[in-house]
Order: structure tokens, then C-alpha cells, then sequence
């Protein structure tokens, strides 16, 4: 791994889902992410050593497996302290329940038990509370800015003028290719999007995208996605339909080839996602009927 700088403190770590390291007193460092397993922890830890820095802490953003998995390694490695917020340090110490919701809370396949869904299990030393905007290392203070949409609790760190915004965003090529981003509450993703329009950071670093001095363009193309997407899942329940349903319409729709028991179960729980948004926004009403629960539009003026 090749550590850039990007401000007088801050770098990061290009990969898959890019790391943030922002230094501290003399050589000391604070990881943003730990990357997705050991391997990751592996190579961020003797990149680090290389620069003569010493690895102190890890802040995770979220709690999925690639912004995560290195934390059981790093931690045992070099004694780090880890900090995560409320809710997805749940999941963090507990990576079952991962896989768990996402099979609607009953034991899950084993093709949900993969490295990709289940990290390994590392403890959260220190939980980070809801309404906290600041984390302190020496005489350095890191902000933290609620992100939330993508998972339940995400959230951003800044310093410097650089934010590191997670999985509040990905990539045009990631959007293009997946359409159909994950959000676990599309309504707190939109809020998020529109945040991050408005703000004035001098850098954006994404974990999934380049960073960029601006992300109005990239904001603004997943609220489109979005509206799309709500547009699609109204026209589509005109008539009463299954989740299940709606899910293989809105596939066909996006032209979207699930050939796996996890694409499957990911992809449905995003489809969810919007279904509990626009019921609670009353354009969709959920019925029970032959035994299934099915949605339907409340009117043809809520497709509009």
C-alpha cells in the first residue's frame, strides 16, 4: 500500500475501500477503516512502519466487513485502541449480526458467512455517542459528522479540512455498474446527500471514489438515483405486489443479474429499504394479503 498525503496531518491509503491516517504528536497515528481482513491489516501496518509512524487508534466509519476487517488483526498486532460509533460497534464486536438481519433475523446460510459479510470479531473500546462531534488524540481533535443511510450510524471524520465520508457516496463508475446503491434508510441517505452538498470541506476522500475538492456532481447523480429508483418500485406496484416481487421487477427494470444467495439478500434488503420509506411517507400502503405482505400505491397521483 502507498500512504498520500493530502494535508499537513492527513493521508490516506488508496485501495478498495480507502483508509484514512491522520498523525498525531510526533509519529503517532490514527487509522480511519482497517480495510477488509488481515491481509489488509498486514500491509497498512508495515506501510505505516516504513514511514516511521506509530499506529494508536482506529476509528471505523461503519460496520461492514471491508472498512473493518483489519481491526482483529491490527488490534492484536499493536494493541490499538478502537473507536466506533453506536450500533455498528455492535456489529463490529458481533459480526453475525450481519448476516443475521439481512435473512430477516433467523440463522442465516452459509453463503451469508463470508469475509465479505462477516468480519472478523474485534472490540470496541471505545463507543462513540450519538450526539459527540469530536474525538481527541494528544492535541489533536478529529470531528465526527453523522453520515447515517448507508448503514444505521455512519459516520464521517474530519480534520484539516479533509472529510473522509465513507460509504455516503460511491464512485459514477460504482453507480453505473451496481445502479442500485445500498442504503439501509433511504431517507437519512438523502439527508446525508444534501449535508454533504452544502458543506465546506476543502477534500472530499470517499472509500469507493477518488477524492475530489468538490462533491456536488456526485451527490447530486445518487439523489437522482434515488428518485429514480422510488419512481420505478410506485409505477411497478400499481397493483398489489410481494417485496420479493418488486425486487425481481426492479432488477429486470435495471437490467441487474443476481446470480448469488448474497447479491440476493443484499439486494433485497436495499429494495426494502425503499418500500419502508415510501410507506412511511404514505405513497405506499402494505396490506396482508393470502398470507403475503403486499404493496401497493396509495394513489396514481403518488407516482408523480
Amino acid at each position: 500500500m502507498e500512504l498520500k498525503q493530502i494535508a499537513k496531518r492527513v493521508y490516506y491509503f488508496p485501495s478498495q475501500a480507502n483508509i484514512g491516517v491522520i498523525t498525531y504528536e510526533d509519529k503517532s497515528a490514527v487509522l480511519i477503516d482497517s480495510g477488509l481482513d488481515e491481509e489488509a491489516g498486514r500491509k497498512i501496518l508495515k506501510a505505516l512502519e516504513e514511514k516511521g509512524l506509530s499506529l494508536k487508534a482506529i476509528v471505523n466509519t461503519h460496520s461492514h466487513a471491508d472498512h473493518c476487517g483489519g481491526n482483529s488483526f491490527l488490534k492484536r498486532k499493536q494493541g490499538v485502541k478502537i473507536y466506533a460509533p453506536e450500533v455498528e460497534s455492535a456489529i463490529i464486536q458481533f459480526p453475525c449480526l450481519e448476516p443475521f438481519y439481512l435473512f430477516s433475523g433467523a440463522s442465516p446460510p452459509n453463503e451469508l458467512k463470508n469475509k465479505f459479510l462477516m468480519a472478523q470479531p474485534s472490540e470496541v473500546d471505545y463507543i462513540i455517542k450519538k450526539n459527540e462531534r469530536k474525538l481527541r488524540f494528544g492535541e489533536t481533535d478529529l470531528e465526527i459528522v453523522p453520515l447515517p443511510g448507508h448503514s444505521p450510524n455512519q459516520i464521517g471524520i474530519g480534520a484539516e479540512g479533509v472529510l473522509f465520508c465513507a460509504d455516503a457516496v460511491f464512485s459514477q463508475e460504482v453507480l453505473r455498474k451496481h445502479k442500485i446503491p445500498f442504503y439501509a434508510d433511504v431517507d437519512k441517505a438523502r439527508e446525508t446527500l444534501e449535508f454533504l452538498r452544502g458543506s465546506g470541506y476543502n477534500l472530499f476522500v470517499p472509500s469507493h471514489a477518488q477524492p475530489m475538492a468538490s462533491i456536488e456532481e456526485l451527490a447530486k447523480a445518487h439523489l437522482e438515483a434515488i428518485g429514480g429508483i422510488e419512481k420505478h418500485v410506485l409505477e411497478n406496484c400499481k397493483q398489489p405486489k410481494t417485496a420479493e416481487e418488486i425486487t425481481r421487477q426492479i432488477c429486470n427494470i435495471y437490467s441487474i443479474n443476481l446470480s448469488t444467495v448474497q447479491q440476493y439478500f443484499l439486494m433485497k434488503t436495499a429494495i426494502t429499504a425503499y418500500l419502508s420509506s415510501l410507506h412511511e411517507r404514505k405513497k405506499l400502503k402494505n396490506s396482508i394479503i393470502g398470507n403475503s405482505m403486499t404493496w401497493e400505491t396509495e394513489s396514481e397521483e403518488m407516482i408523480k
